[in-house]
C-alpha cells in the first residue's frame, strides 16, 4: 500500500487483527507503530482473544484451538488493548492532506453490522445490506466500512451519496481469491476500489505449522476459502 499509494492519508481498520496467523504480537506492534492508522474497531476474534470468553462457544473446533493459542502467547497488555477497542468508530473528514474536501465526509467503521457489531454478516446485494442505506441517512453517515465476512465488496446507493465498503481480508480471504485484499477510498469523489496483492503464502503456512496451530488454518490460504 505504501509503495503503490503513497498519497494515502489515513488507514482505517474494521477489526479482526489477530486470530488466524502465527505472528499476532508483530501484527499489533506494526499497527500501533503506523501513524497513518487513525481508527480501529474491535472484531469478534479481537473480542474473544482479548477477554470476551463467552463468544468462543460460537467458534468451530479449529477456531477455538486458535483462540486458546493466542490467549497463551499474547501479552496481557495486548489482550487489554484488544478488549478495550470500541465496537464502532465514526470519523468526520473535512480535509485530506491538509486540503479541504469539497463536501465533508462522515465514515462509520464497524466489524459486523450496526445491529450486531461483532457477529452479523453483511453480504453485497442482500436485503440486509440494502436496509443499511436508510440507517446511514438516519445517522448522517456517507460511508459505512464493514468487515467480518472476509469477502470484499463496494455498494453505492443508486441515487444518493452513500457508500458501503467491505475491504475483504489482508490475511484470510474467503472469496476464493488467495491474494490479500484492501480498499482505497477517494473521499473527494466518494469512490472506492478493491486492491488485491499476492504474498508469500508458503511462509505464512510454515509459520502456522511451526507454531502448532491447526494445519487447516494454513491450507485454506491457498484457496482463499
Amino acid at each position: 500500500m505504501e509503495e503503490n499509494f503513497p498519497e494515502i492519508a489515513e488507514i482505517l481498520c474494521p477489526g479482526d487483527m489477530v486470530g488466524y496467523g502465527a505472528r499476532p504480537s508483530e501484527v499489533i506492534e506494526a499497527i500501533l507503530a503506523n501513524k497513518k492508522i487513525t481508527a480501529v474497531t474491535k472484531g469478534n476474534w479481537d473480542h474473544a482473544i482479548g477477554g470476551g470468553g463467552h463468544d468462543v462457544d460460537k467458534f468451530n473446533l479449529f477456531a477455538k484451538e486458535s483462540v486458546k493459542w493466542h490467549v497463551n502467547v499474547l501479552s496481557d497488555e495486548i489482550k487489554t488493548f484488544l478488549y478495550q477497542l470500541p465496537h464502532t468508530r465514526t470519523c468526520l473528514h473535512t480535509e485530506l492532506n491538509e486540503t479541504p474536501i469539497t463536501t465533508p465526509i462522515q465514515i462509520a467503521i464497524i466489524h459486523g453490522s450496526p445491529n450486531y457489531p461483532l457477529s452479523e454478516y453483511i453480504l453485497s446485494g442482500t436485503e440486509t445490506q440494502k436496509e443499511l442505506f436508510p440507517f446511514m441517512e438516519l445517522i448522517d453517515v456517507n460511508i459505512l466500512l464493514l468487515g467480518h465476512t472476509h469477502i470484499p465488496f463496494i455498494d453505492k446507493h443508486p441515487d444518493k451519496e452513500l457508500l458501503i465498503i467491505n475491504p475483504g481480508s489482508v490475511g484470510q480471504p474467503r472469496d476464493k481469491d488467495p491474494r490479500a485484499s484492501y480498499a482505497i477510498i477517494d473521499l473527494d469523489n466518494l469512490k472506492a476500489k478493491i486492491i488485491r496483492v499476492e504474498y508469500d503464502i508458503d511462509t505464512v503456512y510454515q509459520q502456522i505449522v511451526d507454531a502448532e496451530l491447526p494445519d487447516f488454518l494454513g491450507k485454506r490460504l491457498y484457496k482463499g476459502i
